[in-house]
């Protein structure tokens, strides 16, 4: 794995990705960026354990692929930007219902129902697609890790929601997967 700095790297992918959730912020109602941004109270040491080392992960795996060279090899590079920018207009969907849903609402339209956590579960998806990119497994293994990292954060932000929401957040969860279709 060779590190450096120049036009055609992977800093390209956390640009784009910064530059959207800049705007998506200022464009959205108020209640939104603090919605987004609560965080889930847990209810044991594991679930806070692995929010922080999935959050860690998520950081240092976006920084180091700004110093990663974009791989020569087209078939890598249309693969893994075809998954990048569907995952990213799946985020870009996923928080555009985040944002308009009255806030005393639980979000079940559009990508949340088939999805419960449909930013998070992209956002792998996201860091996989950067990885064939870039052709470096440890980028991939990185979004990999990531998705299993996921379940104790999901599981904490799935309780809050049932307190908040009640039998309607509780309907939700028997008929909506957590991670994607089926999973």
């Amino acid at each position: 794995m060779k590190f450096g700095i120049g036009l055609y790297y992977g800093w390209i992918y956390l640009i784009l990705f910064v530059i959207i959730n800049i705007i998506l912020m200022k464009v959205y109602p108020k209640h939104y960026t603090k919605r987004l941004f609560t965080i889930p109270p847990f209810t044991n040491i594991i679930e806070k354990i692995f929010s922080i080392i999935y959050a860690l992960i998520f950081n240092l795996t976006f920084i180091m692929t700004c110093f990663l060279i974009i791989n020569n090899n087209k078939i890598f590079f249309i693969i893994g930007s075809t998954i990048y920018i569907f995952s990213i207009i799946c985020i870009i969907f996923a928080l555009r219902i985040y944002a308009f849903t009255d806030p005393n609402k639980p979000v079940t339209n559009g990508i949340y129902k088939i999805s419960r956590h449909p930013q998070q579960v992209f956002s792998c998806f996201m860091v996989v697609g950067i990885g064939i990119s870039l052709a470096n497994t440890v980028i991939i293994i990185s979004g990999i890790i990531q998705l299993l990292l996921l379940y104790p954060s999901t599981v904490a932000q799935e309780k809050y929601c049932v307190n908040k929401y009640g039998i309607e957040y509780e309907q939700y969860l028997n008929k909506t997967p957590r991670y994607f279709l089926f999973f």
